[in-house]
């Protein structure tokens, strides 16, 4: 138990906030926007219960994997640790959620555009997740629920390795620009890119991922 203390304290620092919002926020609130920012649908305020109930769910499962994994390959003593990173993404993920509900709600109004602050420190919100999943994706042994899952990554350990050494990189200098970029240009912008470049660096790593299997298969064909 000690050893998930970190993931434990990430849960109530998620439902704690999540209750004291329930409380705060008025019965219908904002709970979708569009890439304009705008509110594109309101709903019952205990609809932001949704995220931690799931997270609570992933926590639950990734802290007890290690016991149920069908390969049991690679190291799994920084897997505690890769529990409490996704664990704390998320509490950063509903902590920016609660935010920019609560700055839209300042401004209430038909059809209301959430503020500007609030998307900025979303998109921060969002670069830090990436920042922290990118810092430890190169520590994740090879296992079926966490990390870049292809079936060349899940089947060869070179090209879990190399694709995991390559994503963390990725996902580091995408949450740090993300970070950056959300305090100079338009945050709508910065979204769709960041949208984007998600998109492509997922395509790269499969690629990748790909390319390297093919590598290992031709050099053993050779051999």
């Amino acid at each position: 138990m000690k050893k998930h203390t970190p993931s434990i304290l990430a849960l109530m620092v998620s439902w704690g906030a999540t209750l004291y919002a329930l409380a705060l926020f008025p019965d219908r609130i904002p709970l979708h926007w569009n890439f304009a920012g705008a509110v594109d649908r309101w709903g019952s305020k205990l609809e932001i219960l949704t995220l931690p109930a799931l997270q609570l769910l992933i926590v639950a499962v990734l802290a007890v994997w290690p016991r149920f994994d069908p390969s049991r390959r690679g190291p799994w003593k920084a897997w505690p640790l890769l529990v409490a990173a996704t664990a704390w993404v998320l509490t950063l993920m509903q902590l920016g959620i609660l935010y920019l509900t609560w700055t839209t709600l300042q401004g209430a109004a038909p059809g209301p555009v959430a503020s500007e602050r609030g998307l900025r420190w979303l998109l921060v919100v969002l670069g830090l997740t990436f920042a922290v999943l990118g810092n430890y994706l190169p520590k994740a042994p090879q296992n079926w629920v966490f990390g870049v899952r292809t079936p060349w990554t899940l089947s060869s350990p070179r090209a879990w390795q190399v694709t995991h050494r390559v994503g963390g990189w990725l996902f580091l200098v995408l949450g740090l620009a993300t970070v950056a970029a959300a305090w100079l240009w338009p945050p709508q912008m910065v979204l769709s890119a960041m949208v984007a470049a998600m998109l492509l660096v997922t395509l790269y790593l499969t690629v990748l991922s790909w390319s390297v299997w093919r590598s290992e298969k031709s050099a053993d064909s050779k051999g």
